[in-house]
C-alpha cells in the first residue's frame, strides 16, 4: 500500500486509534479524527499534534481512505455514507498490515502485558538512541512520551491485536510473544485456538521470534526445529510480572543489537491505567489498574499484597465483556478471592449484547463464602462512595484497588477526588474536573448571574460553566452526578428569575461557535445549535428565503430555551418548526428524537426539561422572497413593540388561562403601575413586571404573589407562572 495523504479515523478516541493518528500525522499525513466519546485531555493532545478532531462524523476533506476502530462494526450507521463513495474502508489492524508490508516490523503479542512492554520498548529505544517508529496501545502518564510516532527508519514497533484477528495479517521481522492465556472467547473457542494463532505468527516471522523460556511455545518451536527463535526468562511468581516484562524487553534489545545497559528503567514514566497510584496517606492507598483477565488480577493483587502486607485489600472490580465474564467466571472468582473485601460493578459491555450469564452477578456463586456474604453490585457511584469513605481516622489501614478495563477509571478518579476533599463535594467537584475539560471550556466559582438575565435580579451560582463541546458537557453532567451537585441550563436568561440567594449548584450556558452554528440544508431546513439566538435564526432564515421563522425575531432567547419552553408568539410555537432534536439524556446517552415523538405542551417539552437539547433540525413552512419575509418580520416587530415594554423584564410572567389572556385579567384588576420596591407592573402590558433598576428578586416574587392573589380574588381564576425560578419551585411561594 502506498502511504495515503489524507485519512479519516472513526473511533479515534480508542487506545489503538489515537496512537495511529499520532503516527500518521508525524509521517506527514493529514489526519481527521472523529469519536462520539472523545475524552480530555486526549482530544487536546491530538489537536496540539495537528490532528483535526471533528465533532461530527463528516470529514472536512475527502480522504484517501477511512480507518475504523474494531469497536465500530462493519454495519455501523457511521459507515453508511461512505460505502458507495468508492473510498476504501479499513479496520485499524488491516490498514496497518498493508501499510507496513515493506517495513521491518517488531510485533509484540500475547494475552497480557503487550501495552506495557511495547511502551517500555518504544521509550527505551529512544533512550538508547535506536531509531524506530512505534505505535503503543495506550497513553503514557502525563503524555510524557508520544504513544505513536513516525521516524525515518525501516523499523516499526507495534502491538499485534489478536482480539479482532488482525494479527493474521502481519509477518514481522521480529516477534515477541509474551504469554498465552485463553481470552477473546468470542473469537477463540479454546486456549488451543489462541495458541495456534501465536504459532502461526511465529511461523510467519522473518527473522526472530522470542517466546517464554520453558513454555509451550518454546517446546513447540524446538519440536518444529524452527530457526531463528529465541527465549526470554520469566518469573514464576505472578507478582513478578514486571520483571518478566523487563526480561522480554532486554532480550529483544539483544536480538536487535541495542544496548539497554545505560537505560534507567526506574525512570520509565509508565502507561496510563497500569498500576496507577491515585492517592496515598498513612492509612490508605488508592490504585487503579487495567487488569481484566484472571491472570492479570492474580498478578496485581499479589503484587499489592506483598507491597503493603499490613493493609487490607479492598477490591472494586468491573468485569469487561459479557463473553469473557461468562467463560471465565470461576477463574475470576478464584483470583478475586485474594481480596479482604470485594465490591462489584456491572459488566462493561464493550459493545457486546447483554447476557445474564455474562453479568457480574454470575461471579457470586464461585466466590468464597466470606466474600459472598457481604459482596454487592454497585450501580450508583453514591453507594460505592458511602461504602468506602470513612470520615474518621480508620482503625485498619487499607488499599483501595479499582480493577478493570471499562470505565471504572472514572469511578476511581471520582472517588479519589472525594477522598482528597474529605467528603466536601464542592472541593471534590473541581478536583475531579482538573485536566478533564478542554482548555476552551470556562469553569468559575461564585459567579454572579443577574447580569446574565433580562430581568437583572438575583444572586450567584456556586459554579458557572460554558462547555466548549459535547464531550465537556457530558463530563460536567457526570461530575454533577458523582458529587450530587445540582445543575441547571441557562440560555439568554429571558424567561428566568434568579433568587437573591443564588443557585447552589452548577449553571451551564451553551455559548461559542460549537453551540451556535446554523447550517442550511437543501430540503428547506436547517441544523441549528441550541446556543443560537432566536433572532439570529430568524435573520439566517430570511437571508436564505425560508419562511415560518419570523416570530422568533422578537423573542429574546436561545433555541435551547425555546425548545424547553416551547416558546411562541403571534399564534406560532417553536415545535411547529421542529423535525428532530438531539438530546443529552439523563443516562449520559445522546439520542436524536423526532419532533412527532416528543412530549410537548403549552410552554413545555418534557424531554428538554429532563435532558439537555444539543441541536435541532428546523423545517421551514415554505420559501419566500427575502423582501416578503422582511416585511412580515417588520410587521410582527412593530406589533410587539407597540404592545410590549422595552425595559428590563423576564417576558410574560403568567400563562394565559383558557378564559382570558393573563395581561387582560391583570389590567382589569387595576394593577398596572403597582409596585413593590424596584419591581413594577408594566403600564404597557400588564403581564410584564419591570425592573426599574434597583429591584431585588424577592421584590419581584412578592409582586407576583400580590398580582396572583388580586386576580384570584377579583376574577376567581388562578394564574400560573410562565417564568421560571432557578433552582426553586413556585409551589414554595404560591401555595
Amino acid at each position: 500500500m502506498k502511504r495515503p495523504r489524507k485519512v479519516f479515523l472513526l473511533g479515534a478516541g480508542g487506545m489503538g486509534m489515537a496512537p495511529l493518528a499520532m503516527y500518521l500525522k508525524s509521517a506527514g499525513v493529514r489526519v481527521e479524527a472523529f469519536d462520539d466519546n472523545f475524552k480530555e485531555p486526549l482530544r487536546t493532545e491530538l489537536s496540539r499534534a495537528g490532528i483535526h478532531t471533528l465533532y461530527d462524523p463528516i470529514p472536512l476533506k475527502d480522504p484517501d481512505c477511512i480507518i475504523r476502530s474494531s469497536a465500530i462494526p462493519e454495519d455501523c450507521a457511521l459507515l453508511a455514507p461512505f460505502k458507495n463513495s468508492g473510498i476504501p474502508i479499513y479496520r485499524r489492524g488491516d490498514f496497518l498490515a498493508q501499510l507496513l508490508q515493506r517495513k521491518r516490523v517488531i510485533g509484540v503479542a500475547g494475552s497480557h502485558g503487550k501495552t506495557s512492554v511495547t511502551g517500555m520498548l518504544a521509550w527505551a529505544f529512544d533512550q538508547a538512541g535506536f531509531k524506530a517508529s512505534h505505535l503503543v496501545g495506550g497513553l503514557y502518564e502525563n503524555f510524557s512520551f508520544p504513544a505513536g510516532r513516525y521516524q525515518n527508519s525501516p523499523w516499526v514497533l507495534l502491538e499485534l491485536d489478536e482480539s479482532d484477528g488482525t494479527i493474521e495479517g502481519f509477518s514481522p521481522a521480529l516477534s515477541l510473544v509474551l504469554n498465552c492465556d485463553w481470552d477473546h472467547v468470542d473469537l477463540y473457542q479454546s486456549r488451543e485456538d489462541l495458541l495456534d494463532a501465536y504459532k502461526r505468527l511465529i511461523e510467519r516471522t522473518k527473522q526472530t521470534a522470542l517466546v517464554p523460556l520453558g513454555g509451550e511455545l518454546h517446546h513447540w518451536a524446538q519440536q518444529q526445529k524452527l530457526k531463528g527463535f529465541g527465549t526470554f526468562a520469566v518469573r514464576e511468581q505472578a507478582a513478578s510480572f514486571y520483571l518478566s516484562n523487563l526480561s522480554a524487553v532486554y532480550s529483544l534489545g539483544d536480538r536487535l543489537g541495542v544496548d539497554f545497559s545505560g537505560v534507567d528503567f526506574a525512570s520509565f514514566p509508565g502507561v496510563k491505567r497500569r498500576q496507577s497510584k491515585l492517592f496515598e496517606n498513612e492509612n490508605r492507598v488508592i490504585f487503579e489498574d487495567y487488569a481484566h483477565h484472571p491472570t492479570e488480577i492474580r498478578s496485581f493483587l499479589e503484587q499489592r499484597s506483598q507491597a503493603l502486607p499490613d493493609h487490607l485489600l479492598r477490591v472494586i472490580f468491573q468485569p469487561h465483556r459479557f463473553s469473557r465474564t461468562q467463560s471465565l467466571a470461576q477463574s475470576f472468582a478464584e483470583e478475586l478471592g485474594q481480596a479482604d473485601e470485594l465490591h462489584l460493578l456491572p459488566t462493561y459491555s464493550a459493545f457486546e449484547k447483554h447476557t445474564s450469564s455474562g453479568s457480574v452477578e454470575s461471579l457470586n456463586g464461585y466466590l468464597p463464602p466470606r466474600l459472598r456474604e457481604n459482596c454487592r453490585v454497585y450501580k450508583e457511584f453514591s453507594d460505592i462512595k458511602e461504602a468506602l469513605f470513612c470520615a474518621e481516622k480508620p482503625v485498619i489501614k487499607d488499599q483501595l484497588l479499582f480493577v478493570g478495563a471499562g470505565d471504572i477509571d472514572r469511578w476511581a478518579n471520582a472517588y479519589t477526588s472525594w477522598e482528597i476533599a474529605r467528603g466536601d463535594k464542592h472541593q471534590a467537584f473541581p478536583k475531579y474536573l482538573q485536566n478533564r475539560l478542554s482548555p476552551e471550556t470556562i469553569l468559575r466559582s461564585d459567579e454572579s448571574l443577574k447580569s446574565m438575565t433580562t430581568m437583572g435580579v438575583g444572586g450567584s451560582a456556586s459554579w458557572y460553566c460554558e462547555p466548549a463541546n459535547t464531550e465537556d458537557l457530558k463530563t460536567l453532567v457526570e461530575a454533577c452526578r458523582f458529587f450530587d451537585i445540582s445543575r441547571a441550563m441557562m440560555g439568554r436568561g429571558s424567561n428566568l428569575i434568579i433568587p437573591d440567594e443564588g443557585y447552589h449548584g452548577l449553571v451551564m450556558k451553551l455559548r461559542g461557535e460549537f453551540w451556535t452554528g446554523i447550517t442550511s440544508l437543501s430540503d428547506n431546513s436547517m441544523i441549528v445549535g441550541t446556543g443560537a439566538r432566536l433572532k439570529e435564526i430568524c435573520k439566517f432564515a430570511c437571508k436564505n428565503g425560508l419562511s415560518g421563522f419570523e416570530f422568533f425575531e422578537g423573542i429574546p432567547g436561545t433555541l435551547g430555551g425555546a425548545l424547553r419552553m416551547n416558546a411562541g408568539a403571534l399564534n406560532w410555537e417553536t415545535f411547529d418548526l421542529v423535525e428532530w432534536v438531539s438530546f443529552l439524556l439523563p443516562n449520559g446517552e445522546i439520542q436524536q428524537i423526532p419532533g412527532s415523538e416528543l412530549e410537548v405542551g403549552y410552554r413545555y417539552c418534557k424531554e428538554a426539561y429532563e435532558g439537555i437539547a444539543l441541536r435541532a433540525k428546523l423545517k421551514a413552512s415554505g420559501r419566500m422572497h427575502q423582501q416578503e419575509i422582511r416585511k412580515v418580520i417588520e410587521q410582527m416587530s412593530k406589533k410587539r413593540m407597540d404592545s410590549q415594554p422595552r425595559q428590563a423584564s423576564s417576558g410574560c410572567v403568567f400563562r394565559n388561562p383558557a378564559e382570558h389572556p393573563a395581561g387582560w385579567l391583570i389590567d382589569q384588576t387595576g394593577l398596572k403601575g403597582e409596585h413593590i420596591g424596584g419591581a413594577i407592573v408594566s403600564d404597557k402590558h400588564a403581564n410584564f413586571i419591570i425592573n426599574r433598576g434597583d429591584a431585588t428578586a424577592q421584590e419581584v416574587i412578592e409582586l407576583i404573589q400580590k398580582v396572583r392573589e388580586r386576580v384570584r380574588n377579583s376574577h376567581g381564576l388562578t394564574l400560573e407562572p410562565e417564568v421560571n425560578l432557578l433552582g426553586k419551585s413556585w409551589n414554595e411561594y404560591l401555595s
